[in-house]
């Protein structure tokens, strides 16, 4: 018999994670997003020394555990994963849009989208920044990101 997994702390109870459908409705649902957000001609220049699949894997173990699944994600927290990046309000704005589409999509009904959507803006604080100042490496040698808003976006 397998050994069982923690469970994550969701402040939705047990069973959010279970009604949207589990790990199979967050992969379509990031499956969905990446191809939005790599194929954005802003936002996907924030995602250039990353690896899809690992970003779409961490993504899952993260939402699974904030819904009352599994608790396997180990990485960083939102604001710590994000903190060499400069996001400004738009870019959070656009992101989160996409999510919205994604998960119409991807086929979850619109109650479930909602509460979905409004746990996702609980990051925006965490994440957004103001000034490419309040950036910095996450280790010593790491650049900040900035991508310069498309001219003709």
């Amino acid at each position: 018999m397998g050994q069982a997994q923690a469970k994550g702390k969701s402040q939705l109870g047990d069973n959010f994670f279970a009604e949207i459908g589990g790990f199979a409705c967050l992969e379509r649902v990031h499956d969905l997003l990446y191809e939005k957000l790599y194929a954005h001609p802003w936002l996907k220049g924030f995602f250039v020394k990353s690896k899809l699949e690992i970003v779409k894997s961490q993504q899952n173990d993260f939402w699974a555990a904030l819904m009352g699944g599994p608790s396997r994600y180990g990485g960083r927290s939102p604001r710590d994963a994000h903190v060499h990046m400069f996001l400004p309000a738009e870019v959070f704005a656009i992101r989160h849009e996409l999510l919205g589409e994604a998960l119409v999509e991807a086929g979850v009904p619109e109650a479930l989208r909602e509460i979905w959507l409004d746990m996702d803006t609980n990051f925006e604080k965490a994440v957004v920044n103001k000034s490419p100042d309040e950036c910095h490496g996450r280790y010593r040698s790491e650049e900040v990101i900035i991508v310069p808003r498309p001219e003709d976006f």
